[in-house]
């Protein structure tokens, strides 16, 4: 009776419920994030998702065929020499063809003037083609404004510029200089990068080489380039070195080197290495919650993938969310970005505070729309080791009903040994209400092999966004965990070997190290003249720059030195990540970096000397818009992975 009343006083009735459909999709969360309003968020959602509901939707579109047979019905008198087929196809493409701004402007003139020509089936043609269009324009139009609403300067800015260049690098004398140019790159990679007097293999032996042979040539390797960290001149990277420890990772990994987790039915074991790795990490993150779960991925990066697809998965189809987002800051992990870039998320980047570099809470809040599944947040950064508001963004994600991920791959195992042993370590974990996933990897400071990582979930049901099950295959019924489907079961014995040898005490005693180091190189280069901090370690991470110089040729002049620093950009920085040789090398470090300093003041700052090294780079880098450097960045990759 509703759409009958609403057609039979002239009005366009499903135009008027398909603006109601837009308005749900597009400019109603537009409203909602001028307005700040967050609980009308939660109720948006709902309101989305019965719009969402395919019997809905069939509802309408039966409504809209019901309008057309109205209209027809109304007009059964009109003449029966209009029912030809000609007449109707002609009325159908003329009203296809009328301009746009005539269907929503003109609207019901268009269909008086249909009403006293055409036959009513036509009419009722016309009139279902004349809200058709007027609804895809509304919603072209609503779409364009939100996505506009949406998108920073800087993204615009950078979209711009990257459609300029691809543009311009099309030009063939363009063309040809670039190629020019990507030679002379891949010439200088290659001189920097490798060893020119490297014996190269391309083709397969012809005869297969004896082990004996292969195992004093890898041996040989092996022994001079970890000379290169065994020294404690290197940031991150090895994080124990311990030679008894490495024997047992060793021994490990060669008593389970065939294993597969995907053979559940050959290597039980295996299968039981990883759940007691993951219930074992849970007890010192899991704040008392027994219901926290967990799996192993490949690294970092993997795990956070993982807890992107499991949000996107368990939020978006709850909430009925059809383009994703994530929020995260500029100091987030770059493993954000690349999840969201593999699985169509948009990730939304805010600010950090210029002062302490946290996260800007209230930006992040005002980046939160109707349409976010996950905030992340960090325990520490990997820039300038400082720890997130975690509380405070813990409290959003309640507020607004979205998932909360904590980067705590550094952290993870020495942040809760930390808290335990009275540190002034913030509260980070699943004690906090609003987090719902951690990464953590037991191949940084957990000291097992490289490989693993430890992504928990609050529940089992996150957990379970985050599989693949495809029960159709003609292979078999199909299922795996995370983005691999065999995985090397002997990296998961060796992390199980890793925290049962450790024990809480052995991984308290050597949080102790790295903590206690950490500040006492923060105060000792906070002293420096010249040197000044970024944010407030409270982890592992000393991270520093300067205000009279380029601090990159201080990172230039300490890699001579023996030193394998981490170069940072935006802003400008150096940091040392602490590790168990690095704690014992500590007073080398400050030593070999006033030395530096000194000589650097002394020259004026490099001001009249010509930049080269990380200096020269990454000034270039600052220099140029995102395209041609991603560009670099593939060169560089490209030289990696040729012989």
């Amino acid at each position: 009776m509703l759409a009958e009343s609403i057609i039979a006083n002239d009005y366009p009735g499903v135009t008027a419920i398909g603006c109601c459909i837009m308005t749900t999709y597009t400019i109603l969360p537009w409203s909602l994030n001028l307005l700040n309003l967050p609980p009308i968020h939660v109720i948006f959602r709902s309101i989305r998702k019965v719009f969402f509901f395919l019997p809905v939707q069939l509802v309408l579109v039966a409504w809209l065929f019901r309008r057309a047979f109205i209209s027809t019905k109304w007009t059964a008198s009109a003449s029966a020499n209009d029912d030809t087929v000609e007449s109707i196809l002609s009325a159908v493409i003329h009203q296809l063809l009328i301009p746009i701004e005539h269907v929503l402007l003109d609207q019901f003139h268009q269909q008086a003037y249909y009403y006293s020509t055409s036959s009513s089936f036509a009419k009722g043609a016309v009139f279902l083609c004349s809200d058709t269009l007027g609804l895809f324009l509304l919603y072209a139009i609503a779409s364009s404004l939100w996505s506009l609403y949406r998108t920073s300067w800087k993204e615009f800015k950078g979209q711009i510029m990257s459609a300029m260049v691809d543009s311009l690098s099309e030009l063939p004398f363009l063309r040809r200089e670039i190629e020019k140019e990507e030679r002379k790159i891949m010439a200088d990679l290659e001189s920097s990068l490798k060893d020119p007097n490297r014996k190269i293999t391309r083709t397969l032996p012809e005869h297969g080489t004896e082990a004996k042979v292969l195992i004093a040539d890898l041996q040989k390797r092996g022994k001079a380039e970890d000379m290169k960290w065994e020294n404690g001149m290197v940031s991150g990277t090895v994080y124990c070195g311990e030679s008894s420890h490495t024997d047992l990772l060793n021994a490990a990994y060669g008593a389970f080197s065939l294993s597969n987790p995907l053979h559940t039915d050959i290597w039980p074991s295996v299968n039981q290495f990883e759940a007691e790795v993951c219930a074992m990490t849970a007890s010192f993150l899991n704040g008392g919650n027994e219901d926290v779960v967990g799996c192993i991925s490949s690294g970092g990066t993997e795990s956070i993938v993982l807890a992107a697809k499991a949000h996107r998965d368990y939020f978006g189809r709850r909430n009925g969310i059809r383009k994703p987002e994530i929020v995260s800051c500029y100091t987030a992990h770059a493993g954000i970005d690349k999840a969201c870039d593999m699985l169509d998320i948009r990730n939304v980047k805010v600010t950090f505070d210029p002062k302490t570099f946290e996260v800007d809470v209230d930006a992040m809040e005002r980046a939160i729309n109707a349409d976010t599944i996950m905030i992340y947040a960090s325990a520490p950064n990997f820039p300038q080791g400082v720890i997130d508001p975690i509380e405070k963004l813990s409290n959003l994600a309640v507020k607004y009903g979205v998932g909360l991920h904590v980067d705590c791959c550094l952290g993870g195992f020495v942040l809760p040994f930390g808290r335990r042993m009275g540190y002034d370590i913030p509260c980070f974990d699943f004690s906090l209400v609003g987090v719902t996933s951690i990464s953590c990897d037991t191949h940084k400071y957990g000291y097992a092999s490289k490989g693993t990582s430890v992504i928990l979930y609050r529940n089992k049901y996150l957990r379970r966004a985050q599989y693949f099950a495809y029960p159709e295959w003609t292979g078999g019924l199909y299922s795996t965990p995370t983005i691999a489907g065999s995985r090397p079961g002997a990296l998961l014995a060796c992390a199980w070997a890793s925290m049962m040898s450790m024990g809480e005490d052995g991984y308290r005693e050597r949080a102790k190290v790295i903590l206690d180091t950490t500040q006492s190189l923060v105060k000792q280069v906070a002293s420096i003249p010249g040197l000044r901090l970024l944010g407030e370690p409270k982890s592992m991470i000393v991270c520093f720059g300067s205000d009279d110089f380029n601090i990159y040729r201080v990172g230039d002049a300490m890699a001579q030195k023996g030193w394998s620093l981490n170069s940072l950009q935006r802003p400008a920085c150096i940091h040392l990540c602490v590790t168990i040789p690095v704690a014992k090398h500590a007073d080398r470090f400050v030593q070999d970096l006033k030395e530096v300093v000194q000589k650097v003041l002394a020259e004026n700052g490099g001001a009249n000397k010509k930049e080269g090294g990380t200096a020269a780079m990454y000034g270039k880098a600052g220099s140029l818009p995102a395209g041609p450097i991603s560009e670099l960045l593939k060169s560089y990759t490209d030289c990696l992975l040729t012989p």
